[in-house]
This record gives C-alpha cells, structure tokens and sequence, in this order.
C-alpha cells in the first residue's frame, strides 16, 4: 500500500511539473500574472502598430457636494472597455484632481485598451507612455483651467490610471455641478505579429 501511493505521489508530481511547464511555455503563467503587461512587453509576438485616438466626446458630471459620490461613474464603456472615475479628491489652491481607471481586455492572442494614455513601444526595446487625452472641466458660468497631472505605466492587470487637476475651483461653498469632457481617448492595441 505504501509503495502505491509513493508511486501515486510522484506520478501526480509529475504530472504537475509537466502542466506548469507548459503553461510557463504557452504563455498562460506569465498572462495570469502580469496581464495587458505581458502582452505589451512581449515585443517578439505582438506589435501596437493598431493603436489610434478614438473619435468623440465623452462627458460625465461631477458632484463637488459630495466627492465620494463620483467614484465608479463611467466615463466610456463599450462592453469591452470601460473607463470610470477612481477619485476625485480636492487638493491645495482650491483645484480637484479627478483619476480615472482603465479597463481593457487581454488574451494570448493581444490585448486591448482603451485610455486617456498611449502606451507604445520605442525600437522593440523600450516602453513608453503619454497622455493623450484631453479634459475640459465648465459650470454654469465658468470655463476652468486644466491640465493633466498623472499617469501610470501598465500597473494592473487589465489597464492603467491618469488623472486630470483643474483649478482654480470657483464655487462658493462647495456644492454644485461640474461637466467634464474628455476627447482624444486612445485605443492601445496589441496584436500578434
């Protein structure tokens, strides 16, 4: 009996060495771990040639009487991809930052995003990213000033963040509306070569 499962160990143990390494060799470890990362710095399989600015206008109003009330409203989503509000947080010289999440799709055979940064790849050998998007932040009476203020590389598994500050804040307590609207979103897009 306990030649048996000596022998039943070590043929499972086997078995499970065998399945890792060909998932190490497939691809699938290393698409579990990192996500849209792998694909994009994979640059002997897959290329970002497709990528482009999508056309539009994308709005959403933010509520500056309760800032917390904004997370998680979407900005884009097409099904596949989704872009929402991760933070809105007031800072010094009476300005907001707003952040916004990313949220693409990947697979072994590419990976997709759509985001307010372009992620691209520089001679097959270096990675890079810019903000491609730009924000226009109104009320009812005011136009204010923006500029972008933060992006990330590919840091989750499925997308990145970037974030907006517009300043200065003119209301009088707080409270009110604000219409944000973003253009030059871009589609990165990694496909196999």
């Amino acid at each position: 009996m306990n030649k048996k499962l000596k022998s039943l160990s070590s043929l499972l143990l086997l078995v499970c060495i065998v399945a890792l390494i060909v998932l190490w060799q497939v691809g699938l470890l290393g698409l579990w771990k990192d996500g849209i990362a792998y694909i994009a710095n994979n640059t002997e399989k897959y290329s970002d040639r497709e990528g482009h600015k999508i056309q539009g206008r994308h709005s959403l109003s933010i509520d500056l009487s309760d800032l917390n009330s904004n997370r998680g409203k979407e900005l884009y989503n097409d099904g596949t991809h989704k872009i929402v509000v991760a933070s809105v947080e007031k800072t010094i010289n009476d300005s907001i930052t707003i952040s916004f999440r990313s949220m693409g799709h990947y697979s072994l055979n590419g990976a997709t995003l759509i985001s307010g940064v372009r992620h691209y790849t520089v001679n097959n050998i270096s990675f890079a990213s810019e903000m491609s998007a730009i924000m226009t932040a109104e009320d009812d009476s005011t136009n204010y000033s923006v500029s972008g203020t933060g992006m990330s590389g590919l840091n989750y598994r499925d997308g990145d963040d970037f974030s907006f500050s517009i300043y200065p804040l003119k209301t009088s307590d707080g409270a009110g509306k604000l219409q944000i609207t973003l253009t030059n979103l871009y589609l990165n897009a990694w496909n196999k070569k």
